[in-house]
């Protein structure tokens, strides 16, 4: 009785900016709300962009700890979401669930996240952007394409090149001996003349130049005498478990040029433990990252920093063993230390009749406690996602995160910064059987990350 008296009490109020006309939910049976006496448990603010070219459509749903559904909405740009309910009977915590679906021509993706221990009072916000803009500037890049061929001879011992333009690294198909290394036409537009090259090299420390006011058609050739020290080597300290380690570092020269140096370069030897740094560098984004494919995890730090200090990559504890998959009964164990976790159950589908790809998901996200009862759906939610067929998710992985991470509505974001840093350290625990026989697509894989870190 106390739960059907509370869904009869609960009410959301929808305002938006074009009109101030309430929308109630479903479960108020369209009366107007008659508790004066009512208290906002959570907030949900959507801008204009959010549904669009990314975000093709989406959904909220609220419920309790138990799993029963509170309300529920389709959303709409440019709106306020106010979920309400009678002061005393609303809830202390919740679970909300975000569903964001996107639809092309050879893919679909369909993403459900449901965050648990969501405390009352909370508010969100969904951040879309002008994707038009983008899109015009991106046109206006690609006008103009230009090429270059670039040999870089006498580089004894090296490792790898990074060849990046004031827009970030740049790939293109080369040929190479011990020596030497030749690039094919490096393709190139008009706002991107000047060049800075990096020579990573397995016993000693890398080097790098400048390409500046590159003309088309240009043949450039660069002796290893002439590459040049960094201002500075800001070291990496790594533990000492034997797996291989990249790093990947990008910085401002200037407002409008920002270079990477590194693009995963392996660390393989003591010389490749640091950064190789200019001292007009500032803005600062890096990333560790390792693989062990034997045990099925990966690991990755990340920073963002004004400047670049000492980076110390601490032990971490890989104990992780999976007792029950199901999104059920979801159980492990584990000993990370960790203020977010996340584990996704999904489906890949190969359809080579209609020639597309489709990715549906259901992710659970909580903070250092544990995941509540497994969330109930509505009917209208599948009415509109009727292909959304929870009984075929498998598990796919789960994440231990801590420091910064843009799902903060569990986290204190200030726990998580010094100053303008910012940190994230990540480890993630892979099911080995899941979809091996799955070929991936690059296309679809780069719109899956793109809708995994689209902005809230």
């Amino acid at each position: 009785m106390k739960k059907l008296l509370f869904l009869a009490l609960l009410v959301i109020t929808i305002s938006c900016s074009k009109d101030d006309e309430p929308v109630l939910n479903s479960d108020t049976n369209n009366e107007t709300d008659p508790v004066n006496d009512s208290i906002t448990y959570f907030t949900l603010k959507v801008n204009e962009f959010y549904i669009g070219e990314i975000v093709n459509s989406g959904y909220l749903i609220l419920n309790d700890n138990e799993g029963n559904v509170l309300a529920h909405t389709q959303i709409e740009n440019n709106k306020e979401y106010v979920f309400k309910a009678k002061r005393g009977e609303e809830k202390e915590s919740f679970t909300v669930s975000r569903f964001m679906h996107r639809n092309r021509e050879s893919s679909q993706v369909n993403f459900l996240r449901s965050f648990f221990n969501i405390k009352k009072g909370t508010i969100w916000n969904f951040e879309g952007f002008d994707t038009s803009s983008v899109i015009t500037n991106r046109e206006g890049t690609n006008k103009g394409s230009k090429s270059f061929s670039l040999k870089i001879q006498n580089i004894s011992g090296h490792n790898s090149v990074q060849i990046s333009s004031t827009q970030g690294g740049i790939s293109s198909s080369s040929s190479e001996t011990a020596n030497s290394i030749d690039y094919d036409p490096i393709s190139f537009n008009e706002n991107q003349n000047k060049f800075l090259i990096t020579v990573h090299f397995e016993s000693e420390k890398s080097k790098y130049f400048f390409i500046d006011k590159v003309q088309d058609q240009q043949e450039i050739i660069v002796d290893g005498s002439e590459l040049k020290e960094f201002d500075s080597y800001i070291p990496i300290n790594l533990p000492n478990d034997g797996n291989t380690y990249s790093k990947d570092l990008s910085a401002n020269l200037a407002p409008e040029e920002r270079f990477s140096t590194t693009w995963f370069s392996k660390i393989e030897t003591e010389a490749a433990s640091n950064f190789g740094v200019l001292e007009s560098f500032y803005n600062f984004s890096i990333n560790i990252h390792t693989s062990n494919t034997v045990e099925n995890y990966s690991y990755s730090y990340t920073r963002k920093s004004p400047k670049l200090e000492t980076v110390t990559i601490l032990p971490y504890n890989t104990d992780f063993k999976l007792i029950n998959s199901s999104i059920n009964a979801f159980e492990f164990t584990g000993n990370q230390k960790y203020s977010s976790k996340l584990s996704r159950w999904s489906h890949r589908i190969s359809d080579f009749v209609e020639k597309k790809f489709r990715y549906d998901s259901w992710s659970f996200q909580s903070n250092e406690h544990v995941y509540q009862t497994t969330p109930k759906l509505p009917q209208e939610f599948f009415d509109l996602y009727s292909h959304f067929k929870v009984e075929d998710l498998e598990y796919e992985e789960t994440i231990f995160s801590n420091g910064f991470t843009y799902e903060n509505f569990f986290v204190d974001v200030n726990s998580s910064e010094n100053g303008d840093t910012k940190f994230t350290e990540s480890l993630t625990f892979k099911n080995p059987d899941y979809n091996k026989s799955f070929k991936k697509n690059e296309d679809f894989e780069k719109m899956i990350k793109e809708l995994q870190n689209y902005n809230y």
